[in-house]
C-alpha cells in the first residue's frame, strides 16, 4: 500500500504529535510514525510560563480549541481531569550538605523560591507525559494524520521532489487507528521529513550527521522514577520546626529542587499524589564523589542500589522518601549515562529536527517543553508558508541557527549553576541569569503584536549572550579565588560577584530579581494573569 503526504514526522511524543496536529489544521497531509505505542512512560514534565504562552499562541494561530485548556492548571482540570497533571506555581530550591539534615535561617540562606504563576487557577503545570503524549497523538489522528504506532522506518531514500520511506510494523497492527498494510509493511512518500525522535536521533543515524556533544560544558547523568507515598517537603520542614510563612507559594506546588555540591534532585508532584523524582549527578566534579560508591556510576549499574546511596547521603531527603515506593515505570528505577547531546546540523533540504532531537542539556531549568514548543511554532510556519518554494532551505537555516544557539545558551545557563552548587549564594546568583532571560522573554512576547520571532530565552540577542558568557567566565575566576578562602574574605568575594551579576542583568531585569532585601523569596516574578 502506498501513501503520499506532505510531511512525515518520526517520533510520536508530545512534540511530534502537536506538530502533526498543527500542520493538519493548516491543511497539510501528515504522517506520524512512532516505534512505540501509547500510553508509555516518559519524563520531561515541567511546563513554564513561556511554554503556556507559546502553546496558547499555537492554539489561536491554528484554531485548536481542544488543546487550549492545557495552557493553565485551572482550565486543564476543568476540562480534562482524567489527564493527570500537577500544579506548578514556580521554582523552589533547598540547599543540602552531605551527611547533615537540612537547615536554614531567618534570611533563607539555604532556600530560594521564585514565583512563576499568580494563583493555582492560572498556574503552570507538570505534565504526566504518558497521558499528555497519548492525548496529543490521538488528537493528531482525529485531525486526519496518518498515525503509525509500533512501526519502524526501515528505508529512507530522497528521490526527486520527495522522500520515499518504507515502514515496517514492529508489532502487527490491531485497531482502527492503525493504517492497514500488506505483508507487515507499507510505502510512504513525503515531501519533507521531521525528526521528533529525541534521543533516538533517527535522522542523525541515517544521514551520518556529526556529533558535537564534546563542545558542551554541562556533564550530568540521572537516576529517576515516579513514586507514590512521598511526604510533602513542606511537611518535612514543618516537622523540623522550619517556618514556611515567608514562602510565596507552597514549595511542593513547584519544580522543587534539592541542591547540593555535585548535583541536584528534582521533584514534580502530580494531582494523583505521585511524584516524578530524580537525582542528577554532576560528572564534571569527580572529586565530590571520590571514595564514594556513587563514583563512576552509569546506566549499567543497579538503579535501586544507587537510589539508596543517594538517600544515605542526604538524611532529610531520606526521611521524606522513607514511606515511598516506585509506581512508574513498571520496570522500576532507571539510570542513564551522560544526558547531554548536540548535533552539528538540525536541518537539510528535505528535513528538519525538533529542538529536543538536535540537542539536550539537562532538566535543571525546566526548559525542555518550552524549547520544543518554540521549535514547533517556528518550524510549522516555515512548512506551511515555504514548503515547495525556492526559499525553503534559507528559512530552515534560520531555524537551525536559532535552535543551536538556544542549545548553547541553555548549556551556559545550566553549567554555570552546576559549577556553583557547592556555594548556594553563587548558585542563587547564577540562577538569576535564567530567570532574567525567561521573564524578559515572557514580557516581550506578551507585549508583541503579530507573530513573535525572537529565539527562546533571547538566544539570538548578542548583548544577552555576552552577559551570560561573561558571567560564566567570571564565575570560574571566582571559584578559583574562593579556594582556600574563609570567613569575611570568602563572603566579600561572593558579595562582589552578586553585585557584578546584578549590574550585568539590570537591562534585562523586568521583575526585580537580584534584590537582597527579598531574602530569596520572589513573589513578584509571577507572570501577570
Amino acid at each position: 500500500m502506498n501513501h503520499d503526504v506532505d510531511v512525515a514526522i518520526v517520533g510520536g511524543g508530545f512534540g511530534g504529535s502537536l506538530l502533526a496536529l498543527v500542520l493538519r489544521r493548516a491543511g497539510l497531509r501528515v504522517a506520524l510514525i512512532d516505534r512505540g505505542s501509547h500510553p508509555r512512560f516518559a519524563i520531561g514534565e515541567s511546563s513554564t510560563p513561556i511554554a503556556n504562552l507559546v502553546l496558547g499562541d499555537l492554539c489561536r494561530e491554528y484554531d485548536l480549541p481542544r488543546i487550549a485548556p492545557l495552557t493553565k492548571h485551572g482550565t486543564w482540570q476543568g476540562t480534562y481531569p482524567q489527564i493527570v497533571s500537577g500544579i506548578k506555581r514556580g521554582f523552589s530550591y533547598f540547599h543540602h550538605v552531605a551527611g547533615q539534615p537540612f537547615a536554614t535561617d531567618a534570611d533563607h540562606s539555604t532556600e530560594l523560591l521564585v514565583a512563576a504563576s499568580s494563583s493555582e487557577q492560572s498556574s503552570d503545570t507538570h505534565w504526566l507525559r504518558q497521558d499528555v503524549d497519548a492525548f496529543l497523538f490521538r488528537e493528531a489522528e482525529s485531525a486526519g494524520a496518518l498515525c503509525f504506532e509500533q512501526t519502524d522506518v526501515v528505508e529512507l531514500e530522497p528521490s526527486g521532489a520527495g522522500v520515499a520511506l518504507l515502514l515496517k510494523f514492529v508489532v502487527p497492527p490491531s485497531g482502527s487507528h492503525q493504517v492497514p498494510a500488506e505483508g507487515g509493511a507499507t510505502n510512504l512518500r513525503a515531501r519533507f521529513v521531521v525528526d521528533g525522535s529525541g534521543e533516538g536521533r533517527f535522522l542523525a543515524r541515517r544521514l551520518g550527521i556529526g556529533d558535537k556533544t564534546h563542545e558542551l560544558k554541562t556533564q550530568s547523568r540521572t537516576v529517576f522514577a515516579h513514586f507514590g507515598d512521598v511526604t510533602r517537603w513542606q511537611q518535612c520542614l514543618q516537622a523540623s520546626e522550619i517556618s514556611v510563612a515567608d514562602h510565596p507559594f507552597e514549595c511542593d506546588h513547584a519544580a522543587l529542587h534539592h541542591v547540593f555540591d555535585g548535583g541536584w534532585m528534582w521533584q514534580l508532584r502530580f494531582n494523583d499524589e505521585t511524584v516524578s523524582a530524580g537525582f542528577v549527578q554532576d560528572l564534571s566534579k569527580p572529586q565530590v564523589f571520590a571514595g564514594s560508591p556513587l563514583a563512576g556510576r552509569g546506566p549499567t549499574g543497579d538503579a535501586s542500589e544507587e537510589w539508596g546511596l543517594w538517600l544515605d547521603r542526604f538524611p532529610s531527603i531520606a526521611e521524606q522518601y522513607a514511606p515511598s515506593k516506585v509506581v512508574r515505570p513498571k520496570t522500576g528505577l532507571r539510570a542513564t549515562g551522560r544526558m547531554q547531546r548536540k548535533l552539528a546540523n538540525a536541518v537539510g533540504p528535505w528535513w528538519a529536527m525538533l529542538p529536543n532531537t538536535a540537542g539536550f542539556i539537562d532538566p535543571l531549568h525546566s526548559s525542555g517543553i518550552a524549547h520544543t514548543l518554540c521549535g514547533i511554532e517556528r518550524l510549522s510556519r516555515i512548512l506551511v508558508h515555504h514548503l515547495g518554494r525556492d526559499d525553503l532551505l534559507t528559512q530552515l537555516q534560520v531555524y537551525e541557527a536559532h535552535v543551536l544557539a538556544e542549545v548553547e545558551l541553555i548549556d551556559l545557563l545550566v553549567s554555570g549553576c552546576f559549577a556553583a552548587m557547592g556555594e548556594f549564594r553563587l548558585f542563587g546568583a547564577m540562577s538569576m541569569l535564567y530567570f532574567a532571560a525567561a521573564t524578559s522573554y515572557e514580557r516581550a512576547r506578551i507585549a508583541s503584536t503579530g507573530p513573535f520571532a525572537p529565539a527562546f530565552l533571547r538566544a539570538d540577542e548578542p548583548g544577552w549572550r555576552e552577559v551570560v558568557s561573561r558571567m560564566w567566565r567570571r564565575l570560574q575566576a571566582v571559584l578559583r579565588e574562593l579556594e582556600g578562602s574563609t570567613g569575611k574574605r570568602r563572603q566579600a568575594i561572593i558579595g562582589s560577584f552578586e553585585t557584578e551579576l546584578a549590574n550585568a542583568v539590570q537591562p534585562f531585569n523586568v521583575v526585580g530579581l537580584c534584590d537582597p532585601t527579598l531574602k530569596n523569596m520572589y513573589r513578584h516574578s509571577a507572570l501577570p494573569e
